[in-house]
């Protein structure tokens, strides 16, 4: 795979914007720090004795925008490696002329630091409160009993008019066979399995079609022929039945995203709850009658 120059020159625009905004630290610095990075970590490039590693390109590749990641990492891996080289130029010269030492950087490295804890703070609350048994518990009281939706297995014979259709609906009632005319006569394509459009939520039906077919029993063909836009429809009900309830795995991140939003909230309101915050307006005077936090 090959990338335009354009692609190339957006690509490398991102990576370098990726490098010079999200620190991405060389894995081994010069004093020993390579023997313990495994082997397989191979070195990529030297910059005056520090080493970038396959790591740090894997880490900067997974930083890019999801369009940029369309992108096989191969193709790319020279950009990410001269970008990550031209990041240690930019901080070897920062370091030469002591910036690592002004306000600037130290309150940069202040929010980097605040952001960080803030991430491990809420990483280990969700991993600490958040048990397998208690999603199990969640999903067997909740959803493992839960009925779904109502889904009707109905087979039509479309055609492209009414006077066709009432004429089939007056073979039905005749005795002919459902399956037998759709094979001969509907226009769509489940014409070759006799009309049998399988199992269907309402949802996943046209309004009219839904209506007339959950409006009838197993068994039954519906008395007036149904229009939509794709023609004029006869419609026999096979079967309905409940789906049954998604499983515990097709469940498990609704009911993680739930418990986390409740824990995470329950949490806010017991760290509010044994502190004292004050809130201001925009200009910094006081809010009168501020509700307490």
């Amino acid at each position: 795979m090959t990338c335009t120059l354009m692609t190339r020159t957006l690509i490398a625009l991102a990576v370098s914007v990726l490098v010079l905004s999200v620190s991405v630290p060389a894995s081994a610095q010069q004093d020993g720090g390579a023997a313990e990075t495994p082997a397989k970590d191979a070195v990529v490039a030297r910059v005056n004795g520090s080493e970038i590693r396959q790591s740090d390109v894997a880490l900067a590749y997974s930083r890019l925008p999801e369009q940029y990641k369309q992108v096989p990492i191969t193709v790319i891996f020279p950009q990410i490696v001269q970008q990550l080289v031209d990041g240690e130029l930019l901080a070897n010269a920062g370091r030469a002329d002591d910036l690592q030492d002004s306000d600037a950087v130290k309150k940069q490295m202040a929010d980097f630091e605040k952001v960080a804890i803030q991430q491990e703070y809420m990483n280990r609350l969700i991993s600490d409160g958040i048990k397998e048994e208690e999603l199990r518990k969640v999903y067997d009281e909740t959803i493992a009993n839960q009925e779904g939706p109502l889904e009707v297995r109905a087979s039509h014979i479309l055609v492209d008019n009414d006077q066709e259709a009432g004429d089939i609906i007056k073979a039905l009632e005749g005795g002919a066979d459902f399956a037998e005319l759709a094979r001969e006569r509907s226009t769509g394509p489940s014409g070759p399995r006799g009309g049998d459009l399988g199992y269907n939520v309402r949802s996943a039906l046209v309004e009219p079609f839904a209506n007339a077919a959950f409006a009838l029993e197993p068994g039954e063909v519906g008395p007036e022929p149904v229009q939509t836009e794709f023609g004029w429809h006869v419609i026999k009900v096979i079967d309905k039945r409940r789906q049954p309830a998604p499983s515990f795995e097709q469940s498990r991140a609704q009911i993680e995203q739930r418990l986390t939003r409740d824990l995470i909230a329950a949490h806010m309101a017991a760290l509010r709850a044994d502190s004292e915050v004050e809130l201001f307006n925009i200009d910094g005077s006081p809010i009168v009658d501020a509700p307490k936090q």
